[in-house]
């Protein structure tokens, strides 16, 4: 008689367990499928607007442009106008503190996006008028053998 006391006693200690245990479970399912995501984007700028900008030669569009990068470090810029001077550039992107290692793992799973939007500005200089080179003008030898003679 003792045996189906200690028995009942037992199961009913580990059933809240499997109950926590299953919860937890849950809960951990339900935060990995809605964990956020780190969305990276860049805007570049022209004044004046309109410029064809290139990154790491690769043509992202007409200025402003805006588009996502996928990594951080350095990048090289070119914008190019008719009419204007070419700006080549070299910069760099620099990760913010939370997506250090180890945090950048927590940050990817938290369960919101997070957004790190960056902005480049660049002046186009017009290009300065080309002249047309004037000829020299030369001066008349003086032994020029038809003046010589009256």
């Amino acid at each position: 008689m003792k045996k189906s006391n200690q028995q009942s006693a037992i199961s009913n200690q580990k059933q809240p367990h499997y109950v926590l245990n299953t919860l937890c479970l849950l809960f951990a399912g339900c935060c990995l499928l809605m964990t956020g995501c780190v969305y990276r984007s860049l805007t570049i700028r022209t004044e004046p607007p309109g410029a064809m900008v290139y990154v790491n030669d690769q043509l992202k569009g007409e200025s402003p442009v805006k588009y996502d990068f996928l990594w951080y470090g350095w990048h090289r810029v070119m914008v190019r106008k008719e009419g204007f001077e070419r700006v080549e550039d070299r910069k760099l992107l620099r990760s913010p503190a939370y997506l250090w290692i180890p945090l950048d793992l927590i940050m990817e799973l938290v369960p919101f996006p997070i957004r790190d939007n960056r902005s480049w500005s660049y002046t186009l200089t017009p290009v300065a008028p080309v002249t047309m080179p004037t000829p020299p003008v030369l001066e008349k030898e003086s032994n020029d053998p038809q003046e010589a003679t009256p």
